[in-house]
């Protein structure tokens, strides 16, 4: 089970809400010098990745059409008649990532977690199973991705928030 892992994800998830609680939807599209992401894409990504990891798991992705807009391997640029509201965009992400954090710390994810992961980019890493893709699915990944989305809050103004 994975209980330091998701305890990391909760936490990450409030300083989510933090950052975007300053973002306003005209910034949502415009992406951050540097990376290169838009706010919009971000959430979407981290949603479809909340998705998958919840497949890893035994669960089912259920956005499956957002794979080529915000999946592995995306362009990262989003028109504003593809994008999703701000509203669905965020109670993906947190509804997404708190069931993956369930799952994640339940018994029932056992069976799963020594499994080959299937994830290309990561094969001959030692990222190994499922295990070490979902640990790095509620830790490292998503805090990558909320430094780009603080990257973006700070080139709107806002000072840190640490």
């Amino acid at each position: 089970m994975l209980n330091r892992e998701a305890a990391n994800n909760l936490f990450q998830l409030g300083i989510l809400s933090q950052l975007m609680a300053d973002l306003d939807d005209g910034k949502l599209l415009t992406p951050g010098a540097g990376h290169g992401h838009s706010p919009v894409w971000i959430l979407g990504h981290l949603a479809l990745v909340a998705e998958m990891g919840q497949q890893l798991l035994g669960g089912t992705v259920q956005h499956p059409e957002w794979m080529p807009l915000f999946g592995p391997g995306s362009s990262g640029e989003v028109t504003p008649e593809q994008a999703p509201s701000r509203e669905l965009l965020m109670t993906s992400v947190l509804e997404g990532y708190t069931r993956l954090q369930e799952m994640a710390t339940s018994e029932d994810c056992e069976p799963y977690l020594s499994h080959d992961h299937g994830f290309a980019p990561f094969a001959n890493s030692p990222i190994s199973d499922v295990g070490d893709l979902v640990a790095l699915m509620l830790t490292n990944h998503f805090g990558f991705h909320l430094a780009q989305l603080s990257s973006c809050r700070r080139e709107a103004g806002f000072p840190p928030l640490f």
